[in-house]
């Protein structure tokens, strides 16, 4: 009997471009929905998936063929009725490493993160441009991201650090990390409701005022733990009462345009909805300019820092604007604290002079930020970072207590669940997540890394060690399909009787069988 080859290495795989992936297919966009596990099978071997057990084991292999349900069949969505999947703007690497240290004192907790990121521009977002004697607002994906010809292009978005934090307060996130908190009607996914749908309801639209469903926690709907339809949220005095228990999961961004020049980070609670600071009060370091009733922007570079007090559009694609020079509309008080953070921050706004700024291919940021507002919880988590030789490098740090509320509080000898993510040129759920992972203070705590304690002013880096982990592009599995009989361990899932650990235990490739997953337009087999 001759052996099927295995495919690609696993260093293949990880940089596999979907128009690879494609070829993987013999040509075909898609693998038909009614394929065979054989075929299907097929394809992720020729991904480096070798077989059942391995790529989707779990999923495929490890549990019966029918297994018993533990609800009642009208519970489960059809799935065949969602029909939008589709490419859009997946990675062109399905896996990316990331670096970390770690380090804490009495009073403050210290992150150092460091990854590869060869695209340049990844510090603008959402920019006006001058075009055929107008402004024009430039708000999409960044070109490389989304295979565009230069004339086609109108975007700009940053790159961003992210991680999820949890001190064991909610079920199921030790386990599925991120993946409890993206849902059928998340934004961006099939079978999201629309604007109408979300403003009409009495909780997302009356109460919050939103438009669109972001991340939750499955806890945050009425039913089983496990159970998460957008739509029914628990009351607000539940929700509350969750809310200081502490039941929620941390969200921290450190946004590359938006986050980093002004030297803070962002907050972030996901419980019922993905909301920013919980506790007042509290302001955050971005904010945006409009066009006014001529058309114009409010604000420009000061010309003694920008020649004709805006960046060139061609001099951005070309990558000669580096993140070292001076990219970002940042107003400072005159009046700040001489320690003001951040201390190298100068202002770079003047009022906008269309004799000055007004040029064919001028460029003005539209997002601006305000250090010098910051306070509260948007003023708890500090950053610095800087773009060179091809690589990111960002620190982060914040005071051990924060006394916030939907703020995580650490304390030495405490384990937290960690779970990073990577953006790249693109928002949303175009990204790279890890699995969870144990993140203890101090030697001796039963985690996978140990923050190290220290003594002095701030880390030496060079003495603290540096951690790899893999990140993956998650396709557009979500917690939905993993808890329906669809996912042949719903069982365990719902049970959060099994970690995504226990039956994938390699990332790679469990990226490579995501990815066909979202190839084949069937990401819920």
């Amino acid at each position: 009997m001759t052996e099927e080859p295995r495919g690609r290495s696993d260093d293949e795989v990880a940089n596999l471009s979907i128009d690879e992936a494609r070829d993987a297919l013999k040509g075909e966009a898609a693998i038909p929905k009614r394929a065979s596990g054989t075929l299907r099978r097929r394809f992720l071997m020729a991904m480096g998936a070798t077989a059942t057990i391995g790529a989707s084991a779990g999923c495929l292999g490890l549990f019966s063929e029918d297994p018993e349900a533990a609800g009642s069949e009208d519970d489960d969505i059809d799935y065949s009725e969602i029909e939008n999947f589709k490419l859009d703007w997946v990675p062109k690497q399905i896996l990316k490493n990331l670096n970390f240290q770690v380090a804490y004192d009495d009073d403050e907790l210290y992150f150092r993160f460091n990854w590869e990121q060869p695209i340049k521009n990844g510090w603008f977002h959402d920019l006006f441009v001058y075009e055929d004697g107008e402004w024009t607002r430039y708000g999409n994906v960044n070109p490389e991201i989304a295979n565009e010809e230069r004339e086609d292009h109108t975007g700009f978005t940053e790159d961003r650090l992210s991680f999820l934090l949890n001190d064991g307060s909610v079920e199921g996130f030790e386990n599925y990390g991120g993946w409890i908190t993206v849902h059928e009607g998340t934004r961006h996914l099939p079978g999201a409701p629309t604007a109408e749908e979300v403003e009409d309801h009495p909780h997302h639209g009356d109460l919050l005022g939103n438009d669109d469903v972001r991340k939750y926690i499955p806890q945050s709907r009425t039913g089983e733990w496990w159970e998460n339809p957008w739509d029914d949220v628990k009351d607000q005095e539940e929700l509350d009462r969750m809310l200081e228990d502490g039941e929620f999961v941390d969200l921290v961004m450190a946004r590359c345009a938006r986050g980093v020049p002004g030297g803070y980070g962002t907050v972030h609670c996901i419980l019922d909805h993905r909301h920013g600071a919980m506790d007042e009060p509290s302001e955050r370091i971005r904010d945006s300019q409009s066009l006014d009733e001529d058309g114009q922007p409010q604000y420009m570079f000061d010309p003694d820092m920008v020649e004709n007090g805006a960046l060139e559009l061609e001099e951005i694609y070309d990558g000669n604007v580096l993140q070292t020079d001076t990219h970002t509309l940042i107003h400072r008080d005159e009046d700040r604290d001489e320690d003001a953070h951040p201390p190298d921050a100068t202002d770079t706004t003047a009022a906008f002079d269309p004799d000055i700024a007004e040029f064919e291919g001028a460029v003005i940021p539209r997002r601006m930020v305000f250090p010098d507002r910051v306070e509260g919880p948007g003023a708890l988590w500090k950053i610095d970072g800087r773009w060179e030789d091809d690589e990111w490098t960002i620190e982060m740090w914040r005071d051990l207590q924060s006394g916030y509320l939907g703020e995580t509080e650490f304390e030495a000898g405490g384990v937290y669940t960690f779970s990073p993510a990577l953006h790249h040129g693109a928002g949303s759920r175009w990204h790279w997540v890890a699995y969870p992972y144990k993140l203890g203070l101090g030697e001796g705590t039963d985690a996978d890394f140990q923050a190290v304690r220290i003594s002095g002013d701030e880390p030496d880096w060079d003495d603290i060690p540096t951690y790899t982990i893999p990140l993956i592009y998650p396709g557009q599995v979500d917690w939905t399909w993993l808890t329906s009989k669809e996912h042949r361990g719903y069982i365990p899932t719902r049970n959060d009787e099994m970690s995504i650990w226990d039956v994938h235990d390699n990332p790679r490739r469990m990226a490579a069988m995501v990815l066909g997953m979202e190839i084949g337009e069937d990401p819920r087999r």
